[in-house]
């Protein structure tokens, strides 16, 4: 393999320590690990965890990014193939994708445990708007597929839906999370709703048999 710089040396470290930590913060949560505890399951001193992150809050924050950046480039590579195909086929796609991952009750008490342990870290706040509006544009990204390759016109703005879309799926998950007995068809069955307003752009082929 060829031998790394500086750069790409420290960023695989500091990818082996987020990895490390987002397995034990969902195994044995987040108060219960030190960054020691880290440090040794990722294979590095804790100096080296601290050398990239300036304390536990951070590589909370760090943690919680990337599940959720896995979690959303799960979804998009989902509906990607489905985009073309009629409202079925990506509606099916992201209900797939969201019964197996909203309401998961070990990223919920991540979450959870993280802003009761940083509440006062404004940092924290600011990461978690960045988040979800990094999310956001990914969902924004989508729908401008949905109109520019399916051919369809949406019932109002790419970012009001944006907005409405991630409030959904993050209210679904944290009821989930409480009440593992809830449909976890819901998202799905309302996305299958939603789509009815969806419309066929002027001059456009895209399909809409839709049941």
């Amino acid at each position: 393999m060829p031998r790394l710089n500086r750069t790409e040396s420290q960023e695989r470290t500091r990818c082996q320590i987020i990895a490390a930590a987002v397995e034990l913060f969902l195994r044995d949560g987040f108060r219960a690990t030190s960054l020691g505890h880290v440090a040794t399951e990722a294979g590095f001193t804790t100096g080296a965890v601290y050398s990239n992150f300036a304390n536990k809050t951070e590589l909370g924050i760090a943690a919680v990014d990337a599940i959720y950046e896995r979690e959303t480039d799960r979804a998009i590579a989902r509906v990607a193939d489905a985009v073309t195909e009629s409202p079925d086929a990506w509606i099916t796609s992201l209900s797939d994708w969201s019964a197996s991952v909203l309401g998961d009750i070990s990223i919920a008490r991540l979450e959870i445990e993280i802003n009761a342990f940083s509440a006062h870290d404004g940092t924290l706040r600011t990461a978690n708007a960045a988040r979800y509006a990094r999310i956001r544009q990914h969902v924004a990204a989508l729908l401008d597929r949905l109109e520019s390759e399916a051919g369809l016109r949406l019932p109002m703005d790419k970012e009001t839906l944006a907005i409405a879309a991630v409030g959904l799926a993050l209210g679904i998950g944290i009821q989930r999370a409480a009440d593992p007995a809830l449909d976890k068809d819901v998202f799905g069955r309302i996305l299958s709703h939603t789509a009815t307003a969806l419309t066929p752009a002027p001059h456009s082929d895209g399909v809409l048999s839709h049941g």
